[in-house]
């Protein structure tokens, strides 16, 4: 009986890991969407300041993070940046690390892709000197071959959205 009872006991342990191995949010969206390749994207600033830059997409360490470069084309700022999504199992939520010339900031989603799009938000900012006290983006697939990324600021902790950059990518074709 307490043989029966240990493997009942194992079998439960295995069905509850897989069950929660099941339910952990994807940093890739469901689909055929591929963010892998060169995209090209237009867009602007808030004060419609033309902004454009191109991505290069890749899905790394074992197909469980997605990697996205970007790198400003216009204006010539020389911003380069990396950011890297995927899941932090320890909170349940996706996390994305923005590692980029000028800084880095981290941002999370607890309800991962809903609908094609990806809302990465960062903490509340405690610093009353802050420009913003919070940001985030939003990752919106608009088709097979195109993407847009918003990012919005709140300059308040009632968090009222305002965008800050609007970008839209579509796919290189060429090289």
């Amino acid at each position: 009986m307490k043989m029966l009872m240990r493997i009942a006991g194992f079998c439960m342990v295995v069905l509850c890991a897989r069950a929660q191995n099941s339910n952990r949010l994807s940093a890739l969206p469901e689909g055929n969407f591929q963010f892998t390749g060169n995209w090209d994207c237009e867009g602007s600033f808030r004060g419609n300041q033309v902004h454009k830059s191109t991505f290069a997409g890749a899905v790394i360490l074992d197909g469980k993070w997605l990697e996205l470069t970007e790198q400003d084309v216009q204006p010539a700022t020389g911003y380069v940046a990396k950011y890297l999504i995927g899941y932090d199992a320890q909170r349940k939520q996706l996390v994305e690390f923005d590692a980029n010339n000028f800084s880095a900031a981290t941002y999370s989603s607890d309800q991962g892709w809903s609908n094609g799009v990806l809302t990465m938000t960062s903490p509340v900012s405690q610093d009353a000197g802050a420009a913003y006290v919070a940001n985030r983006f939003l990752y919106s697939i608009t088709g097979p071959d195109g993407f847009t990324v918003d990012w919005q600021i709140s300059k308040t902790a009632a968090l009222s959205w305002m965008t800050g950059d609007h970008l839209a990518c579509k796919r290189r074709t060429h090289s």
